[in-house]
Protein backbone atom coordinates (compact mmCIF):
# COMPACT_ATOMS: atom_id res chain seq x y z
CA UNK A 1 0.00 0.00 0.00
CA UNK A 2 1.41 3.38 -0.97
CA UNK A 3 2.43 5.61 1.98
CA UNK A 4 0.75 8.66 0.50
CA UNK A 5 -2.47 6.73 -0.08
CA UNK A 6 -2.44 5.72 3.58
CA UNK A 7 -1.79 9.30 4.57
CA UNK A 8 -4.66 10.57 2.39
CA UNK A 9 -7.19 8.10 3.80
CA UNK A 10 -6.11 8.78 7.37
CA UNK A 11 -6.47 12.50 6.78
CA UNK A 12 -10.01 11.99 5.58
CA UNK A 13 -10.88 9.77 8.53
CA UNK A 14 -9.34 12.21 11.01
CA UNK A 15 -10.48 15.37 9.26
CA UNK A 16 -7.27 17.10 8.15
CA UNK A 17 -3.72 16.25 7.12
CA UNK A 18 -1.49 16.29 10.23
CA UNK A 19 1.58 18.50 10.27
CA UNK A 20 3.74 16.33 12.51
CA UNK A 21 5.01 12.79 12.13
CA UNK A 22 3.36 11.45 15.31
CA UNK A 23 -0.28 11.34 14.38
CA UNK A 24 -3.01 8.77 14.73
CA UNK A 25 -3.22 6.78 11.47
CA UNK A 26 -6.97 6.58 12.04
CA UNK A 27 -9.38 7.82 14.72
CA UNK A 28 -10.49 5.39 17.41
CA UNK A 29 -13.63 3.45 16.59
CA UNK A 30 -16.54 5.36 18.16
CA UNK A 31 -18.52 3.59 20.84
CA UNK A 32 -21.46 1.80 19.27
CA UNK A 33 -20.00 1.71 15.76
CA UNK A 34 -20.21 -1.93 14.65
CA UNK A 35 -17.18 -1.95 12.34
CA UNK A 36 -13.54 -1.12 13.04
CA UNK A 37 -12.03 2.20 11.92
CA UNK A 38 -8.63 0.54 11.71
CA UNK A 39 -9.87 -2.10 9.29
CA UNK A 40 -11.84 0.52 7.35
CA UNK A 41 -8.67 2.62 6.96
CA UNK A 42 -6.72 -0.34 5.61
CA UNK A 43 -9.50 -1.51 3.27
CA UNK A 44 -10.26 1.92 1.81
CA UNK A 45 -6.57 2.60 1.22
CA UNK A 46 -6.34 -0.71 -0.58
CA UNK A 47 -9.52 0.06 -2.54
CA UNK A 48 -7.76 3.06 -4.09
CA UNK A 49 -4.65 1.02 -4.85
CA UNK A 50 -6.75 -1.69 -6.47
CA UNK A 51 -8.54 0.83 -8.66
CA UNK A 52 -5.27 2.37 -9.83
CA UNK A 53 -3.68 -0.98 -10.67
CA UNK A 54 -6.77 -2.45 -12.34
CA UNK A 55 -7.46 0.58 -14.52
CA UNK A 56 -3.76 0.90 -15.34
CA UNK A 57 -3.81 -2.74 -16.40
CA UNK A 58 -6.78 -1.99 -18.63
CA UNK A 59 -5.00 0.97 -20.21
CA UNK A 60 -1.91 -1.13 -20.96
CA UNK A 61 -3.97 -3.81 -22.70
CA UNK A 62 -5.97 -1.25 -24.68
CA UNK A 63 -2.73 0.35 -25.87
CA UNK A 64 -1.55 -3.07 -27.09
CA UNK A 65 -4.85 -3.46 -28.93
CA UNK A 66 -4.54 0.07 -30.32
CA UNK A 67 -1.08 -0.76 -31.69
CA UNK A 68 -2.52 -3.87 -33.35
CA UNK A 69 -5.17 -1.73 -35.07
CA UNK A 70 -2.44 0.61 -36.32
CA UNK A 71 -0.56 -2.43 -37.63
CA UNK A 72 -3.68 -3.56 -39.46
CA UNK A 73 -4.10 -0.11 -41.00
CA UNK A 74 -0.49 -0.10 -42.16
CA UNK A 75 -0.52 -3.65 -43.48
CA UNK A 76 -4.11 -4.90 -43.91
CA UNK A 77 -4.36 -8.67 -44.16
CA UNK A 78 -5.79 -11.73 -42.48
CA UNK A 79 -2.91 -12.00 -39.97
CA UNK A 80 -2.98 -8.39 -38.77
CA UNK A 81 -6.78 -8.46 -38.67
CA UNK A 82 -6.92 -11.63 -36.58
CA UNK A 83 -4.25 -10.25 -34.26
CA UNK A 84 -6.33 -7.11 -33.67
CA UNK A 85 -9.34 -9.29 -32.81
CA UNK A 86 -7.26 -11.41 -30.44
CA UNK A 87 -5.95 -8.36 -28.60
CA UNK A 88 -9.47 -6.86 -28.41
CA UNK A 89 -10.50 -10.01 -26.50
CA UNK A 90 -7.55 -9.74 -24.12
CA UNK A 91 -8.07 -6.03 -23.52
CA UNK A 92 -11.77 -6.61 -22.95
CA UNK A 93 -11.00 -9.08 -20.15
CA UNK A 94 -8.92 -6.57 -18.22
CA UNK A 95 -11.61 -3.92 -18.60
CA UNK A 96 -14.27 -6.34 -17.38
CA UNK A 97 -12.55 -6.55 -14.00
CA UNK A 98 -12.71 -2.78 -13.54
CA UNK A 99 -16.50 -2.85 -13.71
CA UNK A 100 -16.38 -3.69 -9.99
CA UNK A 101 -15.88 0.07 -9.43
CA UNK A 102 -19.08 1.02 -11.25
CA UNK A 103 -22.23 2.10 -9.42
CA UNK A 104 -20.08 3.37 -6.52
CA UNK A 105 -19.86 7.10 -7.32
CA UNK A 106 -16.27 6.59 -8.44
CA UNK A 107 -14.67 8.39 -11.43
CA UNK A 108 -16.24 6.02 -13.97
CA UNK A 109 -19.62 7.29 -12.72
CA UNK A 110 -18.63 10.90 -12.02
CA UNK A 111 -17.06 11.48 -15.43
CA UNK A 112 -20.08 9.84 -17.11
CA UNK A 113 -17.78 7.93 -19.44
CA UNK A 114 -19.37 4.50 -19.06
CA UNK A 115 -21.97 5.39 -21.67
CA UNK A 116 -19.15 6.11 -24.14
CA UNK A 117 -17.09 3.09 -23.17
CA UNK A 118 -19.41 0.15 -22.68
CA UNK A 119 -22.93 1.02 -23.86
CA UNK A 120 -25.05 -1.81 -25.28
CA UNK A 121 -27.04 -3.21 -26.98
CA UNK A 122 -25.83 -1.76 -30.27
CA UNK A 123 -27.93 -0.95 -33.33
CA UNK A 124 -25.53 -2.18 -36.01
CA UNK A 125 -27.28 -0.20 -38.74
CA UNK A 126 -26.34 3.05 -36.97
CA UNK A 127 -22.65 2.27 -37.56
CA UNK A 128 -22.21 0.26 -40.75
CA UNK A 129 -23.95 -1.87 -43.33
CA UNK A 130 -26.11 -4.80 -42.26
CA UNK A 131 -27.44 -7.78 -44.11
CA UNK A 132 -30.79 -6.01 -44.32
CA UNK A 133 -29.40 -2.66 -45.52
CA UNK A 134 -26.06 -2.47 -47.35
CA UNK A 135 -26.13 1.34 -47.31
CA UNK A 136 -26.86 1.93 -43.63
CA UNK A 137 -24.74 3.53 -40.98
CA UNK A 138 -22.44 6.44 -40.30
CA UNK A 139 -19.76 4.79 -42.42
CA UNK A 140 -21.93 4.52 -45.52
CA UNK A 141 -23.64 7.91 -45.32
CA UNK A 142 -20.90 10.52 -45.82
CA UNK A 143 -23.42 13.20 -46.79
CA UNK A 144 -25.20 12.87 -43.43
CA UNK A 145 -22.06 12.14 -41.42
CA UNK A 146 -19.18 13.87 -43.22
CA UNK A 147 -16.75 13.70 -40.30
CA UNK A 148 -15.39 10.63 -38.55
CA UNK A 149 -13.12 11.91 -35.81
CA UNK A 150 -12.68 12.01 -32.03
CA UNK A 151 -15.08 14.93 -31.72
CA UNK A 152 -17.86 13.79 -34.00
CA UNK A 153 -18.21 10.16 -32.86
CA UNK A 154 -18.79 10.88 -29.12
CA UNK A 155 -21.36 13.53 -30.06
CA UNK A 156 -23.24 10.95 -32.11
CA UNK A 157 -23.34 8.45 -29.24
CA UNK A 158 -26.96 7.60 -28.39
CA UNK A 159 -28.19 10.49 -30.52
CA UNK A 160 -31.80 9.70 -31.31
CA UNK A 161 -31.96 6.56 -29.18
CA UNK A 162 -30.15 4.45 -26.59
CA UNK A 163 -29.23 1.79 -29.16
CA UNK A 164 -27.57 4.40 -31.41
CA UNK A 165 -24.18 3.65 -29.91
CA UNK A 166 -21.24 5.10 -31.82
CA UNK A 167 -18.26 4.56 -29.49
CA UNK A 168 -16.89 1.98 -27.10
CA UNK A 169 -16.10 -1.70 -26.81
CA UNK A 170 -19.14 -3.06 -28.60
CA UNK A 171 -18.93 -0.69 -31.55
CA UNK A 172 -15.33 -1.79 -32.09
CA UNK A 173 -16.41 -5.39 -31.61
CA UNK A 174 -18.98 -5.01 -34.39
CA UNK A 175 -16.40 -3.37 -36.66
CA UNK A 176 -14.10 -6.36 -36.14
CA UNK A 177 -16.55 -9.26 -36.24
CA UNK A 178 -19.64 -7.91 -38.00
CA UNK A 179 -23.13 -9.27 -37.42
CA UNK A 180 -23.30 -12.75 -35.94
CA UNK A 181 -25.52 -15.14 -37.90
CA UNK A 182 -23.38 -18.13 -37.00
CA UNK A 183 -24.90 -20.51 -34.44
CA UNK A 184 -21.58 -22.24 -33.92
CA UNK A 185 -19.37 -19.17 -33.54
CA UNK A 186 -18.93 -15.39 -33.80
CA UNK A 187 -19.48 -12.99 -36.67
CA UNK A 188 -17.41 -13.50 -39.80
CA UNK A 189 -16.56 -10.03 -41.11
CA UNK A 190 -13.74 -10.21 -43.66
CA UNK A 191 -10.63 -8.06 -43.42
CA UNK A 192 -11.27 -7.09 -47.03
CA UNK A 193 -14.13 -4.87 -45.81
CA UNK A 194 -11.29 -2.48 -44.99
CA UNK A 195 -9.63 -2.64 -48.39
CA UNK A 196 -12.18 -3.54 -51.08
CA UNK A 197 -15.54 -2.96 -49.43
CA UNK A 198 -17.77 0.03 -50.06
CA UNK A 199 -16.47 3.03 -48.08
CA UNK A 200 -13.48 0.96 -46.96
CA UNK A 201 -11.45 4.07 -46.17
CA UNK A 202 -14.18 5.44 -43.89
CA UNK A 203 -14.53 2.05 -42.21
CA UNK A 204 -10.81 1.96 -41.46
CA UNK A 205 -10.91 5.51 -40.16
CA UNK A 206 -13.85 4.63 -37.92
CA UNK A 207 -12.08 1.56 -36.49
CA UNK A 208 -8.90 3.50 -35.75
CA UNK A 209 -10.73 6.53 -34.31
CA UNK A 210 -13.07 4.47 -32.10
CA UNK A 211 -10.06 2.59 -30.71
CA UNK A 212 -8.23 5.84 -29.94
CA UNK A 213 -11.33 7.26 -28.23
CA UNK A 214 -11.64 4.17 -26.06
CA UNK A 215 -7.98 4.43 -25.09
CA UNK A 216 -8.26 8.12 -24.20
CA UNK A 217 -11.34 7.56 -22.03
CA UNK A 218 -9.71 4.76 -20.08
CA UNK A 219 -6.61 6.90 -19.57
CA UNK A 220 -8.81 9.65 -18.09
CA UNK A 221 -10.34 7.24 -15.59
CA UNK A 222 -7.03 5.67 -14.63
CA UNK A 223 -5.53 9.12 -14.11
CA UNK A 224 -8.29 9.95 -11.63
CA UNK A 225 -7.04 7.09 -9.44
CA UNK A 226 -3.34 7.88 -9.86
CA UNK A 227 -1.42 8.00 -6.55
CA UNK A 228 0.50 10.94 -8.01
CA UNK A 229 -2.62 13.12 -8.10
CA UNK A 230 -3.63 14.68 -4.81
CA UNK A 231 -5.36 17.83 -5.93
CA UNK A 232 -8.81 16.45 -5.24
CA UNK A 233 -8.31 13.10 -6.92
CA UNK A 234 -9.87 10.63 -7.29
CA UNK A 235 -12.72 13.00 -8.00
CA UNK A 236 -14.98 13.57 -5.04
CA UNK A 237 -14.78 9.97 -3.88
CA UNK A 238 -12.52 10.32 -0.84
CA UNK A 239 -13.93 13.70 0.17
CA UNK A 240 -17.04 11.97 1.56
CA UNK A 241 -17.65 10.55 5.00
CA UNK A 242 -15.93 7.17 5.44
CA UNK A 243 -19.28 5.54 6.24
CA UNK A 244 -20.65 6.78 2.92
CA UNK A 245 -17.58 5.58 1.02
CA UNK A 246 -17.97 2.11 2.51
CA UNK A 247 -21.69 2.12 1.78
CA UNK A 248 -21.30 3.19 -1.85
CA UNK A 249 -18.52 0.66 -2.43
CA UNK A 250 -20.70 -2.11 -0.99
CA UNK A 251 -23.69 -1.00 -3.03
CA UNK A 252 -21.54 -0.89 -6.15
CA UNK A 253 -20.55 -4.52 -5.58
CA UNK A 254 -24.18 -5.50 -5.02
CA UNK A 255 -25.42 -3.51 -8.03
CA UNK A 256 -22.97 -5.09 -10.44
CA UNK A 257 -23.69 -8.57 -9.11
CA UNK A 258 -27.47 -8.19 -8.96
CA UNK A 259 -28.93 -5.53 -11.20
CA UNK A 260 -26.27 -5.77 -13.90
CA UNK A 261 -25.00 -9.37 -14.09
CA UNK A 262 -27.93 -11.36 -12.66
CA UNK A 263 -30.75 -9.27 -14.15
CA UNK A 264 -29.45 -7.59 -17.30
CA UNK A 265 -26.75 -9.93 -18.53
CA UNK A 266 -28.15 -13.30 -17.48
CA UNK A 267 -31.89 -13.30 -16.70
CA UNK A 268 -32.91 -10.81 -19.41
CA UNK A 269 -30.97 -12.69 -22.08
CA UNK A 270 -32.40 -16.01 -20.99
CA UNK A 271 -35.92 -14.63 -20.79
CA UNK A 272 -35.84 -13.07 -24.26
CA UNK A 273 -33.81 -15.92 -25.81
CA UNK A 274 -32.40 -13.29 -28.12
CA UNK A 275 -28.81 -12.99 -29.25
CA UNK A 276 -29.33 -9.22 -29.23
CA UNK A 277 -29.48 -9.38 -25.43
CA UNK A 278 -26.11 -11.10 -25.22
CA UNK A 279 -23.48 -8.69 -23.92
CA UNK A 280 -20.67 -9.36 -26.40
CA UNK A 281 -22.81 -10.84 -29.14
CA UNK A 282 -20.64 -10.18 -32.20
CA UNK A 283 -17.50 -11.93 -30.90
CA UNK A 284 -19.30 -14.58 -28.80
CA UNK A 285 -17.17 -13.65 -25.77
CA UNK A 286 -19.93 -12.96 -23.26
CA UNK A 287 -18.60 -15.74 -21.06
CA UNK A 288 -15.31 -13.83 -20.78
CA UNK A 289 -17.24 -10.74 -19.68
CA UNK A 290 -19.06 -12.62 -16.93
CA UNK A 291 -15.91 -14.29 -15.61
CA UNK A 292 -13.95 -11.01 -15.69
CA UNK A 293 -16.74 -9.20 -13.82
CA UNK A 294 -16.64 -11.81 -11.07
CA UNK A 295 -12.85 -11.58 -10.89
CA UNK A 296 -13.15 -7.82 -10.43
CA UNK A 297 -15.73 -8.23 -7.69
CA UNK A 298 -13.48 -10.78 -6.03
CA UNK A 299 -10.59 -8.30 -6.00
CA UNK A 300 -12.61 -5.48 -4.46
CA UNK A 301 -14.39 -7.72 -1.98
CA UNK A 302 -11.30 -9.57 -0.77
CA UNK A 303 -8.59 -6.97 -1.46
CA UNK A 304 -6.50 -9.11 -3.80
CA UNK A 305 -5.30 -8.57 -7.36
CA UNK A 306 -2.54 -9.76 -9.66
CA UNK A 307 -1.91 -7.75 -12.81
CA UNK A 308 -2.09 -9.36 -16.25
CA UNK A 309 1.70 -9.18 -16.49
CA UNK A 310 2.09 -10.80 -13.09
CA UNK A 311 4.40 -7.98 -11.98
CA UNK A 312 1.99 -6.42 -9.50
CA UNK A 313 0.32 -8.36 -6.73
CA UNK A 314 -1.92 -6.81 -4.08
CA UNK A 315 -3.06 -8.85 -1.09
CA UNK A 316 -4.40 -6.65 1.71
CA UNK A 317 -7.69 -5.77 3.37
CA UNK A 318 -10.88 -5.71 1.32
CA UNK A 319 -14.51 -4.77 1.85
CA UNK A 320 -15.16 -8.22 3.34
CA UNK A 321 -12.77 -7.39 6.18
CA UNK A 322 -14.78 -4.33 7.16
CA UNK A 323 -17.90 -6.48 7.21
CA UNK A 324 -16.09 -9.14 9.25
CA UNK A 325 -15.06 -6.55 11.83
CA UNK A 326 -18.79 -6.05 12.47
CA UNK A 327 -20.06 -9.61 12.02
CA UNK A 328 -17.68 -12.50 11.37
CA UNK A 329 -20.43 -15.01 10.73
CA UNK A 330 -22.16 -12.83 8.13
CA UNK A 331 -18.83 -12.17 6.41
CA UNK A 332 -18.25 -15.92 6.11
CA UNK A 333 -21.73 -16.36 4.66
CA UNK A 334 -21.09 -13.64 2.09
CA UNK A 335 -17.75 -15.19 1.18
CA UNK A 336 -19.33 -18.60 0.68
CA UNK A 337 -22.21 -17.18 -1.37
CA UNK A 338 -19.87 -15.18 -3.59
CA UNK A 339 -17.68 -18.15 -4.44
CA UNK A 340 -20.73 -20.29 -5.10
CA UNK A 341 -22.01 -17.67 -7.56
CA UNK A 342 -18.57 -17.37 -9.16
CA UNK A 343 -18.41 -21.14 -9.60
CA UNK A 344 -21.85 -21.18 -11.27
CA UNK A 345 -20.84 -18.32 -13.59
CA UNK A 346 -17.70 -20.14 -14.67
CA UNK A 347 -19.73 -23.31 -15.29
CA UNK A 348 -22.12 -21.71 -17.82
CA UNK A 349 -21.48 -23.64 -21.06
CA UNK A 350 -20.06 -21.91 -24.14
CA UNK A 351 -21.18 -20.35 -26.36
CA UNK A 352 -23.46 -18.21 -24.22
CA UNK A 353 -25.86 -17.44 -27.07
CA UNK A 354 -26.67 -21.14 -27.31
CA UNK A 355 -27.06 -21.56 -23.55
CA UNK A 356 -29.79 -18.90 -23.43
CA UNK A 357 -31.90 -20.69 -26.03
CA UNK A 358 -31.44 -24.18 -24.59
CA UNK A 359 -34.54 -26.09 -23.33
CA UNK A 360 -35.57 -25.29 -19.76
CA UNK A 361 -34.70 -28.76 -18.51
CA UNK A 362 -31.22 -28.68 -20.08
CA UNK A 363 -27.95 -28.34 -18.21
CA UNK A 364 -27.19 -25.13 -20.13
CA UNK A 365 -30.43 -23.44 -19.11
CA UNK A 366 -30.22 -24.59 -15.49
CA UNK A 367 -26.62 -23.40 -15.13
CA UNK A 368 -27.72 -19.84 -15.88
CA UNK A 369 -30.69 -20.09 -13.54
CA UNK A 370 -28.46 -21.34 -10.70
CA UNK A 371 -25.99 -18.50 -11.31
CA UNK A 372 -28.80 -15.92 -11.12
CA UNK A 373 -30.16 -17.38 -7.88
CA UNK A 374 -26.70 -17.54 -6.29
CA UNK A 375 -25.93 -13.94 -7.24
CA UNK A 376 -29.15 -12.68 -5.67
CA UNK A 377 -28.47 -14.61 -2.45
CA UNK A 378 -25.10 -12.86 -2.31
CA UNK A 379 -26.73 -9.46 -2.98
CA UNK A 380 -29.31 -9.95 -0.21
CA UNK A 381 -26.54 -10.79 2.27
CA UNK A 382 -24.65 -7.67 1.25
CA UNK A 383 -27.80 -5.71 2.08
CA UNK A 384 -27.93 -7.46 5.46
CA UNK A 385 -24.33 -6.36 6.03
CA UNK A 386 -25.27 -2.73 5.41
CA UNK A 387 -27.90 -2.98 8.09
CA UNK A 388 -25.62 -4.75 10.57
CA UNK A 389 -22.94 -2.10 10.03
CA UNK A 390 -25.39 0.77 10.50
CA UNK A 391 -24.46 2.40 7.20
CA UNK A 392 -27.13 5.09 7.01
CA UNK A 393 -25.61 8.25 5.53
CA UNK A 394 -28.58 10.32 6.72
CA UNK A 395 -27.56 9.94 10.34
CA UNK A 396 -23.80 9.39 10.12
Amino acid sequence: MRPFTKRLISALLVGSIPLSADFEPFPPTPEGQPYSNEVAFQALSNYADLAWEMYSDSVREVIRFNMAVYAFRKDPGIDTFENAKRLWIEARKTYGRTEAFRFSDTPIDELELEILINAWPVDESYIDYTREDPDSGIINQPDTYPKINSVALPRLNEKGGEANVSTGWHVIEFLLWGQDFNDAGPGTRSWTDYTKGKNADRRMKYLVTATEILRSHLVLIADEWSPFNYDGHPGEFFLRRPSRIIRTAMRGIASLAGREIASERLAAAQRSRSQEDEHSCFSDTTHNDLVANMEGLESVLFGKYTSSSGKVTIAEKGIIDIIASADTSLAETIKSQFYTAKEYIEAIPLPFDQAIIAPEDSQEYQSIRKAVEALWEFVYSMSDAEEVMGLDVRIR
